[in-house]
Protein backbone atom coordinates (compact mmCIF):
# COMPACT_ATOMS: atom_id res chain seq x y z
CA UNK A 1 0.00 0.00 0.00
CA UNK A 2 3.18 2.25 0.45
CA UNK A 3 4.37 1.48 -2.48
CA UNK A 4 1.61 3.03 -4.24
CA UNK A 5 0.90 6.24 -1.78
CA UNK A 6 4.25 7.81 -3.04
CA UNK A 7 3.95 7.99 -6.51
CA UNK A 8 0.34 8.95 -6.42
CA UNK A 9 1.71 11.90 -3.81
CA UNK A 10 4.27 13.11 -6.12
CA UNK A 11 2.12 12.94 -9.07
CA UNK A 12 -0.59 15.17 -7.48
CA UNK A 13 2.81 17.77 -5.90
CA UNK A 14 4.08 17.70 -9.58
CA UNK A 15 0.12 18.14 -11.15
CA UNK A 16 0.00 21.53 -8.54
CA UNK A 17 2.64 22.87 -9.21
CA UNK A 18 2.74 22.38 -13.07
CA UNK A 19 -0.91 23.89 -12.89
CA UNK A 20 0.31 26.97 -10.82
CA UNK A 21 2.76 27.74 -13.42
CA UNK A 22 0.19 27.61 -16.16
CA UNK A 23 -2.08 30.07 -14.39
CA UNK A 24 0.68 32.81 -13.92
CA UNK A 25 0.65 32.13 -10.44
CA UNK A 26 3.66 31.55 -8.50
CA UNK A 27 4.22 30.26 -4.98
CA UNK A 28 5.11 33.07 -2.45
CA UNK A 29 6.66 31.75 1.17
CA UNK A 30 5.41 33.58 4.34
CA UNK A 31 8.14 34.74 6.50
CA UNK A 32 7.60 33.34 9.93
CA UNK A 33 6.34 35.46 12.55
CA UNK A 34 8.01 38.03 14.78
CA UNK A 35 8.64 36.35 18.67
CA UNK A 36 5.81 38.33 20.74
CA UNK A 37 8.70 40.08 22.58
CA UNK A 38 10.52 41.30 19.87
CA UNK A 39 6.95 42.45 18.00
CA UNK A 40 6.22 44.08 21.38
CA UNK A 41 8.81 46.49 20.84
CA UNK A 42 8.53 47.23 17.59
CA UNK A 43 4.62 48.18 17.63
CA UNK A 44 3.27 51.73 18.22
CA UNK A 45 0.18 53.57 17.70
CA UNK A 46 -0.41 54.90 14.23
CA UNK A 47 -0.53 58.19 13.41
CA UNK A 48 1.77 59.04 16.63
CA UNK A 49 4.49 61.42 17.98
CA UNK A 50 6.13 58.40 19.91
CA UNK A 51 5.99 60.78 22.88
CA UNK A 52 3.90 60.52 26.32
CA UNK A 53 2.90 63.78 26.94
CA UNK A 54 0.22 66.35 29.39
CA UNK A 55 -0.54 68.73 28.08
CA UNK A 56 -3.36 71.83 29.56
CA UNK A 57 -4.18 75.16 30.34
CA UNK A 58 -4.06 77.31 33.81
CA UNK A 59 -7.09 79.47 34.35
CA UNK A 60 -8.67 81.14 37.07
CA UNK A 61 -11.78 81.83 38.50
CA UNK A 62 -13.07 84.04 35.21
CA UNK A 63 -12.33 81.61 32.55
CA UNK A 64 -8.90 83.56 31.50
CA UNK A 65 -5.47 82.04 31.07
CA UNK A 66 -3.15 82.93 33.36
CA UNK A 67 0.26 83.86 31.07
CA UNK A 68 3.62 82.62 32.50
CA UNK A 69 2.47 80.61 35.47
CA UNK A 70 4.89 78.41 37.50
CA UNK A 71 3.92 74.70 36.88
CA UNK A 72 4.56 71.07 38.43
CA UNK A 73 4.28 67.74 36.95
CA UNK A 74 3.58 65.33 40.13
CA UNK A 75 3.95 61.51 39.91
CA UNK A 76 1.19 60.22 41.81
CA UNK A 77 2.46 56.82 42.16
CA UNK A 78 5.55 58.03 44.11
CA UNK A 79 4.23 61.37 45.66
CA UNK A 80 7.43 63.10 43.74
CA UNK A 81 7.78 66.06 41.54
CA UNK A 82 9.37 64.96 38.16
CA UNK A 83 9.33 68.55 36.85
CA UNK A 84 8.71 72.38 36.60
CA UNK A 85 7.45 74.17 33.95
CA UNK A 86 5.98 77.81 32.73
CA UNK A 87 3.18 78.12 31.46
CA UNK A 88 3.14 80.31 27.84
CA UNK A 89 1.37 83.47 26.83
CA UNK A 90 -2.01 81.55 26.69
CA UNK A 91 -1.94 79.67 30.00
CA UNK A 92 -0.88 76.58 27.91
CA UNK A 93 1.88 73.88 28.90
CA UNK A 94 3.65 70.67 28.07
CA UNK A 95 5.65 67.85 29.78
CA UNK A 96 7.00 65.24 28.19
CA UNK A 97 6.71 61.99 30.55
CA UNK A 98 9.27 59.09 30.10
CA UNK A 99 7.13 56.34 32.17
CA UNK A 100 3.47 55.92 32.55
CA UNK A 101 2.11 56.31 35.43
CA UNK A 102 -0.40 58.30 37.49
CA UNK A 103 0.41 62.58 37.56
CA UNK A 104 -1.29 65.99 38.70
CA UNK A 105 -0.12 69.47 37.40
CA UNK A 106 0.49 71.88 40.45
CA UNK A 107 0.45 75.69 40.13
CA UNK A 108 2.84 76.83 42.76
CA UNK A 109 3.83 79.97 43.78
CA UNK A 110 7.48 81.48 44.18
CA UNK A 111 7.60 80.13 47.47
CA UNK A 112 6.29 76.98 46.84
CA UNK A 113 2.64 77.26 48.02
CA UNK A 114 0.41 75.15 45.76
CA UNK A 115 -2.33 77.28 44.95
CA UNK A 116 -4.40 75.08 42.58
CA UNK A 117 -4.21 71.44 41.45
CA UNK A 118 -5.17 69.98 38.16
CA UNK A 119 -7.67 66.95 37.32
CA UNK A 120 -5.39 63.54 37.67
CA UNK A 121 -5.05 61.26 35.31
CA UNK A 122 -3.05 57.85 34.35
CA UNK A 123 -1.88 57.73 30.86
CA UNK A 124 -0.36 54.84 29.16
CA UNK A 125 3.09 54.82 27.25
CA UNK A 126 2.41 57.14 23.76
CA UNK A 127 -0.91 58.63 25.05
CA UNK A 128 -1.48 62.19 25.75
CA UNK A 129 -3.08 63.48 28.89
CA UNK A 130 -5.20 66.91 28.69
CA UNK A 131 -5.59 68.66 32.22
CA UNK A 132 -6.88 71.97 33.27
CA UNK A 133 -5.42 73.83 36.78
CA UNK A 134 -8.56 76.48 37.54
CA UNK A 135 -7.59 78.55 40.25
CA UNK A 136 -10.23 79.30 43.18
CA UNK A 137 -9.70 83.28 42.36
CA UNK A 138 -8.83 86.06 39.87
CA UNK A 139 -5.33 86.35 39.33
CA UNK A 140 -3.28 89.43 38.96
CA UNK A 141 -1.05 89.39 36.45
CA UNK A 142 0.83 92.68 37.42
CA UNK A 143 1.23 91.52 40.77
CA UNK A 144 1.56 87.96 40.38
CA UNK A 145 -1.18 87.19 43.10
CA UNK A 146 -4.35 85.83 43.15
CA UNK A 147 -8.04 88.09 44.53
CA UNK A 148 -10.08 85.66 46.24
CA UNK A 149 -13.67 86.98 45.94
CA UNK A 150 -14.81 89.41 49.07
CA UNK A 151 -17.76 86.87 49.37
CA UNK A 152 -17.19 83.24 49.34
CA UNK A 153 -20.77 82.81 48.42
CA UNK A 154 -20.02 84.02 44.92
CA UNK A 155 -17.44 81.65 44.56
CA UNK A 156 -19.21 78.46 46.16
CA UNK A 157 -23.07 79.27 45.28
CA UNK A 158 -25.64 80.35 47.68
CA UNK A 159 -25.52 80.60 51.51
CA UNK A 160 -28.08 78.58 53.98
CA UNK A 161 -28.88 82.72 55.29
CA UNK A 162 -29.83 83.23 51.49
CA UNK A 163 -32.21 80.78 50.56
CA UNK A 164 -36.07 80.95 50.52
CA UNK A 165 -36.80 78.77 53.22
CA UNK A 166 -34.29 81.00 55.41
CA UNK A 167 -35.95 84.37 54.21
CA UNK A 168 -39.46 83.13 54.60
CA UNK A 169 -38.69 81.74 58.13
CA UNK A 170 -37.09 85.53 58.69
CA UNK A 171 -39.80 87.11 57.64
CA UNK A 172 -42.27 85.00 59.70
CA UNK A 173 -40.27 85.85 62.96
CA UNK A 174 -40.63 89.87 62.22
CA UNK A 175 -44.19 90.02 61.75
CA UNK A 176 -44.36 87.54 64.57
CA UNK A 177 -46.62 85.71 62.17
CA UNK A 178 -47.34 82.27 64.49
CA UNK A 179 -49.23 79.20 63.65
CA UNK A 180 -53.38 79.04 64.03
CA UNK A 181 -53.46 75.46 64.84
CA UNK A 182 -49.94 73.20 66.14
CA UNK A 183 -50.96 70.39 64.27
CA UNK A 184 -50.57 67.23 64.94
CA UNK A 185 -47.23 65.33 66.24
CA UNK A 186 -45.31 64.00 63.25
CA UNK A 187 -44.29 61.03 65.27
CA UNK A 188 -46.48 59.27 67.72
CA UNK A 189 -45.06 60.18 71.67
CA UNK A 190 -43.92 57.36 73.56
CA UNK A 191 -45.46 56.48 76.59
Amino acid sequence: MMKRFVPAFLAVTVLASVTLTAQGGSVQRVPPAPPSARFAEAWRPVKTTGLTRIIGTVIDIRQVPVAHAHVQLRNLGTGQLDQHSKSDENGEYLFIVEEPGTYVVEMAMVNGYVVALSNAGSLARYETLQTVVQLPGRWDSTLNTMRMPSNPVNFLGMSAAETMTAATLSLAVDMNVAPVDAGEPVSPIQP
